[in-house]
């Protein structure tokens, strides 16, 4: 250990081998190792093997200061003298290099946390370590798949969120492409995610969950879309289903804008313009009533009474708050009796957006107060659709969606990350 070849092994820290130069090159360095094994048996017979040569293979290491790492392995060839034995000669397996891979491990499972926990793309973390983006998705695949395939990973859900995203954008070949996101409400991580967002493929991705998995989801927060609520039975009828908060307001944000922008045309004859009362309000109509000062409801009354010459842009304004104050209010029973009101008041409304919005309410009537007896939402899972377009930006848009499906759990599956070891804290100078 007295001397720098020393100094470089331990430096180096992988075990079986030992280091006989490091080249300070241009743009990396070189570091030259072969294995210390002296003894190897036949893997065929069991008989002692003969030493024939060394080959020469090159890696990519992890960073050395802050300066990327050639690996050079020279590796030995062993040889068979067994008459009748039906392997020839091999190459040895050195523990930390996995064989046809130009990453070691250790560099591999950085690359992968890179590429996964970071949400870092893959050919940025490729150009880094000096390799080709096909390399660096390899070992992604390679420490990746483990991760997400730990059956540990999932365990026991009680709340579960469905809702959907979109995965590809519309093109002249197809459609806007969407992909449902499934998640553990409590933990907050995806599960898991499939392409599409039908009954069938939802009803398909939970016949393939145990039936004890099956058993102990008892809520399912899901947004207003009768596919996923037709898609949990037969495997999931028994849980609750609740009508997500957000998607119930959005919904009546949606109405408003829509009876808005129809005031407008027939008012005025053409789209929202800069100047026009209802067009400069229409942020103000979404927007909470309790969260508008005094400047802002005078300005809300004074549009409404010059381009809202029927009022009805004001009813769907009431109507909206009228939702609102459902989900305000704590007590499930009297939050029962204003959602009853509301949907009364909607369907004898002569506006048929509010009319529409009120069959829609009442369709999901149940779903609705689900939200007060249990509490479930699908904020989480709101949430975990941002980190799937945050893996979206990263890689500049997906074509294949096992890539997609992989990274967006590497993310925010709640995998298990080896542990890496943090070095003891140096403490900052104290300020005088």
């Amino acid at each position: 250990m007295t001397d720098g070849i020393g100094l470089a092994e331990k430096m180096l820290g992988l075990p079986g081998v030992a280091v006989l130069d490091v080249e300070d090159v241009p743009g990396e360095l070189i570091v030259t190792v072969e294995s210390t094994r002296a003894k190897a048996t036949c893997p065929s017979c069991r008989r002692r093997a003969q030493a024939q040569d060394r080959v020469e293979v090159h890696l990519r290491d992890l960073h050395i200061s802050g300066r990327p790492c050639r690996l050079v392995v020279k590796k030995r060839r062993w040889r068979c003298r067994t008459t009748g034995c039906v392997r020839k000669t091999w190459t040895e397996k050195l523990p930390g290099v996995a064989p046809r891979q130009v990453l070691t491990d250790r560099a591999g499972v950085e690359v992968t946390r890179q590429v996964g926990q970071l949400c870092r793309s893959v050919a940025s973390v490729a150009a880094e370590y000096g390799v080709g983006w096909d390399t660096a998705w390899s070992a992604v695949t390679l420490h990746g798949r483990p991760l997400v395939d730990d059956p540990h990973r999932v365990g026991p859900t009680r709340a579960l969120g469905v809702d959907e995203h979109s995965y590809l954008a519309a093109t002249r070949e197809h459609t806007t492409i969407y992909a449902t996101v499934l998640v553990d409400l409590d933990r907050r991580k995806v599960i898991d995610l499939f392409e599409g967002r039908s009954a069938a493929k939802l009803r398909r991705w939970t016949s393939r969950r145990t039936k004890r998995w099956q058993r102990g989801v008892q809520v399912v927060a899901l947004d207003l879309t009768d596919t996923y609520r037709s898609g949990l039975s037969p495997h999931l009828a028994h849980a609750t289903r609740v009508a997500d908060p957000f998607h119930v307001t959005r919904v009546a944000n949606r109405m408003v804008d829509q009876v808005r922008r129809r005031v407008q045309n027939e008012t005025l004859g053409h789209r929202g313009r800069k100047a026009d009362p209802l067009f400069r309000i229409r942020k103000l109509l979404i927007k909470g009533e309790e969260r508008l000062d005094d400047r802002g409801r005078e300005k809300l009354m004074a549009a409404l009474r010059v381009g809202d010459p029927f009022d009805e842009v004001l009813g769907a304004w009431l109507a909206k708050e009228a939702v609102r104050a459902v989900y305000a209010e704590p007590d499930p029973e009297v939050a029962a009796v204003l959602l009853d009101h509301v949907i009364a008041a909607c369907a004898s409304d002569v506006v048929p957006e509010i009319r529409t919005m009120g069959r829609t309410l009442s369709r999901w009537h149940e779903e609705i107060l689900n939200h007060h007896r249990t509490g479930a939402s699908n904020g989480p899972t709101e949430g975990m659709n941002f980190c799937a377009k945050q893996v979206k930006r990263a890689g500049r848009g997906f074509a294949n969606f096992d890539h997609y499906r992989l990274r967006v759990l590497l993310n925010a599956g709640g995998v298990t990350w080896p542990t890496t070891i943090r070095p003891p804290r140096i403490g900052s100078a104290r300020p005088h």
